[in-house]
């Protein structure tokens, strides 16, 4: 079978491999349709160590076609979702209640090959029936729960103003649900006038263009217009280091900035502590997904309560990942999507 096997950073090749045979507990997916993250990215940029040759790719929708003999036979020649992380749910960090930062997490396209495959093999319990969902929804299941983990953490369902910091997938995604489950005021900034346009498509109410560096005196005052006292919830989801500082600057008091895009990891912040101080914020992160967010991602897609649908930018032969990903650029423009065997089932 075709695979895109993770090398080195910056190192992605094109290889044939074995198909894979299920073991206890397993089946095997022919894959239908799988999602490129900005988290596939960081790992081929070596910002985040996996062990290699790892075949990446988390998001996936795919076609049961082959089950170990202790898996129920009823799998078989299913088209299903996949919860793509596992936890332990007895080290520290599950126990206290935070299993996304468990000691012993596992993950398609970390801990074991991933989805930019022909097939990948998983473990049954981690397989979600679509019962009719699109497969072009459905495979937006894991991104939408780490969307919606990160609102958790902000508490973001009051009637506030609520800032999105950055009009990508991720940040467009944030404001449908937004849109979805809270009556909040909804506001974003871009340095992109295009991405701010989609992005009031979508959920915002008022979006303002900002240059990427320097001084924003007037989006500053512009967002003062808007709150008055200052956005109550920043969602930052650009992760880079001159959002976060600006944020900082912009929120109201007693205001909660959530981070939520990942950083480079040699990146350096420089706050105030008198403003945090002076201001009583909370600057709090969101990492990955949770079961409890897994779930609520499936109940808001099969209720048709948001279709992320629309961000796809184009959909991919298995074949033109390594280039993708070598040019770097195929972010900017929005979701790709991979179709290892064509048209999606």
């Amino acid at each position: 079978m075709r695979s895109t096997v993770f090398r080195a950073p910056r190192d992605l090749l094109l290889e044939e491999r074995p198909v894979p045979v299920p073991a206890a507990g397993e089946v095997r997916l022919r894959v239908n349709l799988a999602g490129i993250c900005s988290t596939d990215v960081h790992i081929y940029q070596g910002h985040f160590k996996v062990p290699s040759p790892r075949v990446l790719g988390h998001e996936l929708v795919g076609i049961v076609d082959a089950a170990a003999p202790d898996v129920p036979a009823s799998w078989l020649g299913q088209v299903c979702g996949v919860s793509p992380a596992r936890f332990c749910g007895e080290c520290a960090a599950c126990r206290q209640g935070y299993p996304e930062l468990c000691e012993n997490f596992e993950c398609l396209g970390n801990t074991r090959d991933g989805a930019f495959a022909e097939y990948i093999l998983v473990r049954h319990e981690q397989l979600i029936p679509l019962n009719g969902l699109p497969a072009e929804t459905a495979v937006w299941l894991e991104p939408l729960a780490c969307v919606l983990h990160a609102l958790q953490v902000a508490g973001a369902d009051r009637r506030e103003a609520i800032l999105v910091v950055g009009s990508g997938v991720l940040g467009k995604l944030m404001l449908m649900a937004l849109r979805a489950t809270s009556q909040a005021r909804l506001a974003v900034i871009d340095p992109n006038a295009a991405k701010i346009q989609q992005a009031l498509e979508v959920g915002a109410q008022v979006g303002w263009v900002i240059p990427r560096t320097g001084p924003a005196p007037q989006v500053a005052g512009q967002i003062r217009e808007w709150a008055p006292t200052g956005p109550q919830v920043i969602l930052e989801t650009s992760g880079t280091v001159t959002a976060i500082e600006r944020a900082v600057d912009w929120a109201g008091p007693g205001a909660k900035l959530v981070l939520f895009g990942v950083p480079d990891p040699a990146a350096r912040v420089c706050l105030s502590p008198g403003v945090l101080f002076a201001k009583e914020l909370k600057v709090i992160a969101a990492a990955g997904m949770t079961p409890l967010a897994f779930k609520q991602a499936l109940d808001l897609l099969r209720a048709g309560r948001l279709d992320p649908r629309g961000l796809v930018a184009k959909q991919v032969d298995l074949a033109a990942v390594p280039q993708l990903f070598a040019e770097g650029t195929f972010m900017q423009s929005g979701k790709v999507l991979v179709r290892p065997f064509g048209d999606v089932a």
